[in-house]
Parts: C-alpha cells; structure tokens; sequence
C-alpha cells in the first residue's frame, strides 16, 4: 500500500449550501448547514485514504480543546495519521465559513483570521520517514522553511497543490517536482507559467482551469483534458480531491497524464454531491 505525506494547515469549515446568495442585507435559509474539517492538505489525505492508500497528515493542531478533538476525531475515522507539528500551545484551529450555491454550483469562502503557527517542531524524521510521496499546499510555511534540507533530500515526488499566488510562492515552487496549480496562481495564463517552471527545471506541471479543463505539460509533450461534464451542486474542495485523486493513481503506477485524467474524473464526480464528503459515501 503506497504511502503519501501531505503537508498543510488545517481549518474547520462552517458550511452552507444555498439556493441562491443573498443580496446585501440579505437572508436565506440554507439547504444543508455541516462543520467539518477541511484545508487543501486535510482533504487530499482524506481522498488518498479514501482511494486506499495511506496517508499522514502533518499540521498544526495547537491548543487542545473541542475544536482539535473534533478534526482529530474525524481523521481517525478517515484513516488519516495525523501529526501534530505546532509547539505553541496558544494556537488554535482556524475557523473558516464557507456558502456553496446549489443553482450555480459556485461558492464564497471566507477564510480564518488565524495565520500558520511559527512555533513549529522539527520534524526531518517525518519527512525522511519512507514516504513514497510528498504533498505541499503552501501553508505551514514555517515548518516547510524550517524543513528545507530534509525536502530536497526526499527521494521521492514533491507535489505542490496552489491555488492563489502567495508572497512564498516561489520557495515552494522551488522544492516542486510536480506543481499543479489553479489558473488563478498565474493570472497570465499557462503560458506564462510554462515559463515559469522552465526556468526552474520543472519538467511536468498542469493548471486546473475549472469548466474549461485541465492544461499539462510532461518533459516536452502538453495536451488539454475537458473538464467532466456534470450539473454541479457543489464545488466545495474539488481542487483538493482532484490531488488527492492525483497522488493516488500517480503512485499506483498511473503515467502522468492517466492520474491527471483519474483525478478530473473523480473531482468532476465530487461537485455532484454537497459538500467535501457525501462523494465518498454515496
């Protein structure tokens, strides 16, 4: 059973699928109301398990309380390890709210006030321990700089999950092997971020693009894949599940572009039903 080792703050998401937003001063009742956990990171180990793998998840879980055994609780039943690498005990979880539209299948998020806990312990043991992958979502930005020699050093793929550009961007960018990012981490579009990874050495990547597809390039060859075509419900941490799905297939010996069509396919699947979870059990 492959091992993968994702690396990424954690939240509690407070979510709501609607009808429709509301306007400015507005009220709606909600369709469906969860609290769950969430981050890029946590949901792409939770799809990893889900796929049959196994996953460790190294995050910052801070002060003990409800908030820490509710996502400790649910990763459990996950199959998801979790390592706590936060050594302040004042941290807490982030909260962030998060309203999906089940009209538009689109969704607003407002993300916590909290910012990546710099308090971190060393953990090259973690990351040196014989995981066949690595999983980075440029948050924990502390611990990934701390960490820097132990990440060149691992032997195996370095995959970056980015969505936004960030102030750090590069210096994940920089301990990349495989960077698949959203369009919106390159607002000049896939050119300009094909220009990008060559001038780092980076020989594969992808851009997701949403209802226009999946852009990739693989040591010369590029392509385009067609977004699934689905009705959305919801939109809620596809991106996440799409790597999630990636690492997977990826290391159960899926060429390049089979895990990125693999992926495609089971996060277009995920926006059919509401929220991070219901896919799986379905």
């Amino acid at each position: 059973m492959r091992w993968a080792l994702f690396i990424g703050r954690s939240v509690l998401d407070v979510s709501a699928l609607v009808e429709d937003f509301p306007g400015p001063d507005g009220k709606v009742r909600a369709l469906a109301n969860d609290v769950i956990p969430g981050g890029s990171a946590l949901n792409a180990a939770v799809t990893f398990a889900h796929l049959g793998g196994t996953a460790s998840l190294a995050t910052s879980l801070g002060a003990a309380g409800p908030m820490r055994a509710h996502l400790t609780s649910d990763l459990s039943a996950r199959n998801v390890t979790v390592h706590d690498i936060c050594d302040d005990p004042d941290y807490e979880i982030p909260l962030s709210t998060v309203v999906s539209t089940r009209s538009l299948g689109t969704r607003m998020i407002v993300n916590g006030a909290g910012d990546d806990c710099e308090s971190v312990s060393s953990r090259n043991d973690l990351i040196l321990a014989g995981a066949d992958l690595i999983q980075l979502d440029q948050y924990e930005r502390h611990f990934v700089a701390a960490h820097g020699a132990a990440l060149r050093a691992f032997e195996g793929p370095i995959i970056l999950d980015a969505g936004g550009w960030k102030d750090w961007s590069p210096d994940f960018l920089r301990l990349a092997d495989i960077p698949i990012v959203s369009e919106v981490f390159c607002p000049d579009g896939a050119s300009a971020f094909a220009g990008m990874c060559a001038e780092l050495g980076i020989s594969r990547w992808a851009m997701t693009r949403g209802e226009r597809g999946v852009v990739w390039y693989d040591r010369g060859d590029e392509g385009e894949i067609p977004a699934l075509p689905i009705d959305a419900v919801d939109t809620m941490g596809a991106g996440d599940i799409f790597h999630g799905a990636f690492c997977h297939t990826f290391l159960e010996g899926g060429s390049f572009i089979e895990a990125l069509n693999a992926a495609n396919q089971i996060a277009g699947r995920s926006c059919a039903h509401v929220g991070t979870r219901s896919w799986m059990d379905a």
